[in-house]
């Protein structure tokens, strides 16, 4: 296999994103990364928190809570782990780093299942959304394969006892712990999953498993058109509707722009799911000597219409994170044919080099109208 680091060359198999760091959480590795899916992707970086990539004769600390979340995340984002030890001579490993080892051979397996022949939720393959979710709480999600379960990985736990988090529009049918088999309560409306009355909670990944069935709350676009103010040839606004996720929308780097959605006829219109091409991280960074910044939208207004002509005032005006997987831009229950998303700025900035040729371009790979539940 042929790897690049830091850079995605297409004759590679591969790019390597190495010891990337400063990130909220800390743990959450795939911020920085700049590759969409399916493209293979991993994460490289050390077990030991300090020290050199080889064995240099101490025995360096292990952070057990980082080095689980950005398993767990990397996971969350289908980006493989390559994680480097320090073997000393005669191949054993510094004391810490074999205590970890020890550590996570009792650790994986109770949620092994949420793992293996899984992908990455919120994004390509569907899936809840992942990210910050109420009172503190952070994580991702992974589907499996080829069935509709998910898992809900809750690495840093909220204030409260329970999780809340975008529902995507899947429908759940159950949730359980995956580690201890308990069946849980669970809450679904407004667009949302909560996850009722947890009591155990995980030092490092509690994980539920959550049934689907299908995705009612999400309009088939399949009758839908879209238009924008701008787009880059071979990158036409078309590509938010035709129901594949690797077209995408393309502004040509030009701001402000804005796509309109024609849904067809009136329709109930609750909020939009907006997923953005994963080509720079979420934040201003220095890599390697190159500067990095979020190519993400910013600042945005949407406007609705019944006729595509008389649109009135802005029906939401905000900024939307800079964040990875998809992102919502609640509306109100309304009801409207036409939906236009002004785009006015995104949050790349001096930092991010003019040289890429689209250092300001927006990049949606779909945007769904969803109806209220």
């Amino acid at each position: 296999m042929l790897s690049n680091n830091n850079e995605d060359t297409p004759i590679m198999d591969t790019v390597s994103n190495e010891q990337k760091t400063g990130m909220t959480p800390a743990y959450d590795y795939p911020q920085a990364a700049f590759t969409p899916m399916p493209r293979l992707t991993e994460a490289d970086y050390k077990l030991p928190t300090t020290g050199d990539w080889w064995y240099d004769g101490r025995d360096h600390p292990v952070d057990v809570r980082l080095s689980t979340g950005r398993y767990i995340t990397n996971a969350g984002s289908s980006m493989k782990s390559l994680m480097a030890e320090t073997p000393m001579v005669n191949g054993r490993f510094p004391p810490q780093q074999e205590a970890f080892n020890a550590f996570m051979a009792g650790w994986v397996p109770p949620i092994r299942a949420s793992l293996e022949r899984t992908e990455g939720g919120g994004y390509l393959y569907g899936g809840l959304q992942p990210g910050f979710w109420n009172d503190g709480a952070h994580g991702v999600v992974t589907v499996a394969r080829g069935s509709g379960t998910q898992y809900v990985h809750v690495v840093t736990r909220p204030r409260t006892d329970f999780v809340r988090l975008r529902d995507n529009g899947h429908l759940v049918t159950g949730v359980r712990d995956l580690r201890t088999g308990e069946r849980m309560r669970f809450h679904q409306s407004g667009g949302h999953l909560t996850i009722l009355g947890i009591t155990r909670w995980d030092d490092y990944d509690t994980v539920f498993e959550v049934d689907t069935k299908g995705r009612p709350f999400v309009y088939d676009s399949s009758g839908f058109t879209a238009t924008a103010t701008s787009s880059r040839a071979g990158h036409p606004a078309s590509a938010l509707v035709d129901g594949g996720f690797r077209d995408y929308w393309d502004s040509d780097a030009r701001l402000p722009v804005s796509v309109t959605l024609d849904l067809g006829r009136r329709r109930p219109v609750a909020y939009l799911a907006v997923n953005q091409r994963e080509m720079s991280p979420t934040y201003a960074r220095e890599s390697f000597g190159r500067r990095e910044d979020s190519a993400r939208i910013k600042d945005y207004r949407v406007y609705v219409s019944d006729d595509g002509k008389r649109w009135g005032e802005p029906v939401r005006a905000a900024a939307l994170r800079s964040a990875r997987g998809v992102q919502f831009i609640d509306l109100g229950p309304r009801t409207a044919r036409h939906v236009r998303l002004e785009i006015l700025s995104t949050w790349s900035g001096p930092r991010r080099p003019a040289s890429t040729g689209s250092s300001r371009s927006t990049r949606s790979g779909s945007a769904s109208a969803i109806p209220s539940p």
